[in-house]
């Protein structure tokens, strides 16, 4: 599959079952400090789109957390990597695990 580029939510996202509790805190204060509400030159978060439609993140989870917390409705740039067979519904959104 070639991967290709989407602009979403970041809420909207799900975190993988290997972050259940969303972004580490101290990395997303230090984005905070670094970058504050900035998308700019930001590395697009990798995605994986699950058989029920959701996208779920490979790589970005506090990229997309900083950006969700700091500019709510802001859409950014994710790419998708790939299709996996695997349903993510069950799993938490950037949004349910905002700080």
């Amino acid at each position: 599959m070639v991967p290709y580029f989407l602009e979403i939510d970041p809420r909207l996202l799900r975190v993988p079952p290997s972050r259940p509790q969303g972004a580490d805190p101290y990395k997303l204060q230090r984005q905070i400090a670094s970058f504050g509400r900035s998308s700019n030159g930001m590395p697009p978060p990798w995605v994986y789109r699950c058989v029920d439609g959701e996208l779920l993140i490979y790589n970005g989870v506090t990229r997309a957390t900083r950006i969700a917390k700091l500019a709510p409705g802001t859409l950014i740039r994710v790419e998708v990597v790939g299709d996996i067979r695997q349903t993510a519904k069950q799993l938490p959104t950037v949004e349910d695990l905002l700080p």
